[in-house]
């Protein structure tokens, strides 16, 4: 980097081109909202309907579909990648700014001091000074050196020198040169990370491209923190700091932030939720990219055939041809089933959000991520910053990412029973796995995973109420399903959940700080309970529910469907009557009696709710 270089640089042009990069990401963004939320979703058919609304079917209407959806994740990469550009630049006219400062105040000092600067970064001045031997101490030229030992006896030489003008001169140069290192390093630090972002020059993109999204984002991170530090993210901060935090940043800063670090801002409750799905989704198609490529390297699993297993001769030994898949198990086995159970729920996700509009499921907004573990998936159908009456439910043992679907399809059932009711208003409900539940039965006797996971719940629906724009917020309904009952009791105990309603259903339990229903945090006659016939789970809780942490009690446990629980015992319907539904995972069948009882409640009908008592 020449002084001449630095002097001439406008580091206003690489921001105008960053701010061009975010129009073309902006409008990437639109137009694949749009495509999806629009064009696709409004052509999708809609069961039990024959006329022109009802969407588009045939082969020809899927094609279709399906090339519009290609066409929609490529908008969707483009606007993640040139949100990466966008940073790089930005990031690149930030270090340039800070050197051009430096630059400009060396030479305003140069100048005011009436010193020449060279091309060469030195810097001349003239003689000046006390007569020694009856002769003014002559001028000269000041130069910085690289080399920190030379330029320690320069710097040292010039202070000696009984010309003032030497001390202040070599000042100046050490100065220029720093300013000169730090472009220098900027352009070192930022092109290379520049030239990483071009993309594959075909109109596909791949599980490959996605995972070097990932790539190029831990690249840009290395040089950002000069600009904009992940360490000021708020982490473990209430739901109202990390809104107050974001509504101070500028609009910049945001799409940065987002372009950047999208796993840290998906997580963040108290966010706007279109912020927060705009980075989970990147976080999505990103994380799938990277195990669609790690299970593709994997080798393929030996097929077991002991008479005829292809490539290999007959006199190979149906052992050795058993040995041949236990030593894939042993070294392979584990890596392909956790990557495989893991794209399992991320294809769950997908379709979730490839199926907008379909029997007029509304916009899908992916409110938390993390394959990670049993992994994370927090999925709304609706948007709750807008929502008149918002439901989110928990559901129970064995919950996680790789089953999410069923969970899933569950809230989208509940929508749209619940956006049925007359005058119901905007409805949004949410599948929230957002905690490690049980994998097994028997672990569920414990209540440390509900200990553990009811911080995050509560955070969450306090997040959702501060993301909330219009005074009052939303309706707000939490359904447990299960040991998800027993999270929402943990939840509630705290006093901070953010409910209006509680619904549960199957539970074997609240805790032992709700016995009643008057001990939760909610106005009166606000808890509902429903127990299925042959649903066994309730019984368990009466008998051993909690038992592994808490003394066993010389009399039956109450559970919320107990009468003396006090709440309102949901119907489930009659036997041999429609819509009446048995055992422990039916609570949410289409055109059941249980599913309309509990939409009734989302969209606070309380008086079209029947209950066993009536």
């Amino acid at each position: 980097m020449t002084l001449s270089t630095l002097r001439a640089v406008n580091p206003d042009d690489f921001e105008q081109a960053a701010d061009g990069y975010h129009a073309v990401s902006s409008a990437a963004g639109a137009a694949k909202d749009r495509l999806a939320n629009e064009i696709i979703a409004r052509s999708m058919p809609v069961h039990g309907r024959d006329d022109a609304v009802a969407g588009l079917v045939g082969q020809a209407a899927d094609a279709a579909r399906k090339r519009l959806q290609r066409l929609a994740d490529n908008y969707h990469y483009t606007q993640v990648e040139c949100g990466l550009v966008r940073a790089v630049l930005n990031g690149f006219a930030a270090d340039l700014h800070a050197a051009k400062q430096k630059l400009d105040a060396a030479l305003d000092d140069a100048t005011a001091s009436g010193f020449t600067v060279t091309s060469d970064g030195s810097v001349t001045f003239p003689s000046a000074g006390e007569r020694v031997d009856g002769r003014t101490p002559e001028g000269g030229t000041a130069v910085s050196y690289g080399d920190p030992a030379a330029n320690g006896l320069a710097d040292q030489a010039a202070h000696l020198d009984p010309n003032p003008h030497h001390a202040r001169a070599k000042d100046c140069a050490d100065r220029i040169a720093e300013a000169l290192r730090e472009a220098e390093e900027a352009d070192e630090t930022w092109a290379p990370k520049l030239r990483a972002l071009k993309a594959q020059n075909d109109l596909t993109v791949s599980h490959a491209d996605w995972a070097d999204v990932h790539s190029d984002q831990e690249a840009v991170q290395q040089g950002a923190d000069r600009y904009l530090a992940q360490g000021d993210i708020p982490d473990g901060r209430p739901p109202r700091e990390n809104a107050a935090w974001w509504n101070d940043l500028t609009d910049e800063q945001r799409a940065d932030y987002t372009a950047l670090y999208p796993s840290s801002i998906g997580a963040l409750d108290g966010i706007p939720s279109d912020v927060r799905d705009e980075a989970n989704r990147a976080v999505l198609a990103q994380t799938r990219g990277h195990y669609e490529t790690q299970l593709a390297a994997l080798p393929a699993k030996p097929a077991f055939d002991p008479y005829n297993q292809p490539g290999l001769s007959e006199d190979v030994t149906w052992r050795d041809r058993q040995a041949r898949v236990l030593d894939w198990e042993e070294k392979y086995g584990a890596e392909h089933d956790r990557l495989t159970k893991a794209l399992t729920g991320m294809e769950a996700i997908d379709r979730r959000i490839d199926n907008t509009g379909r029997n007029g499921l509304p916009e899908a907004y992916v409110l938390g991520f993390d394959a990670e573990g049993n992994g994370r998936a927090i999925i709304a159908n609706g948007n709750p910053d807008t929502a008149d009456h918002t439901a989110v439910f928990v559901p129970g043992t064995g919950s996680n990412l790789a089953k999410a679907e069923n969970d899933i399809e569950r809230m989208g059932l509940l929508w749209r029973a619940s956006s049925a009711n007359p005058g119901a208003g905007d409805v949004a409900t949410i599948t929230w796995i957002g905690y490690d539940a049980p994998q097994e039965i028997p672990l569920a006797a414990s209540a440390s995973y509900a200990d553990k996971g009811a911080e995050s719940l509560s955070s969450f629906m306090e997040g959702l109420e501060a993301s909330q724009p219009r005074e009052g917020g939303s309706h707000y309904t939490t359904i447990g399903h299960s040991y998800g009952s027993t999270l929402i009791g943990y939840s509630d105990a705290r006093g901070d959940l953010r409910t209006d309603d509680v619904i549960v259903a199957g539970s074997p339990g609240l805790g032992p700080w709700a016995t009643h229903a008057s001990d939760m945090h909610v106005p009166d006659g606000h808890v509902w309970s429903a127990e299925a016939d042959e649903d066994y789970v309730p019984d368990g809780g009466r008998f051993f529910h909690g038992a592994a942490d808490q003394p066993t009690l010389d009399r039956e446990r109450i559970v919320p469907s107990d009468k003396e629980f006090g709440a309102h015992r949901i119907s489930t319907g009659d036997p041999g009557a429609p819509g009446y539904v048995t055992g422990h995972s039916d609570y949410w069948r289409e055109e059941s009696v249980s599913l309309r009882n509990q939409a009734k409640i989302v969209t606070g009908d309380y008086d079209q709710v029947t209950t066993v008592d009536d």
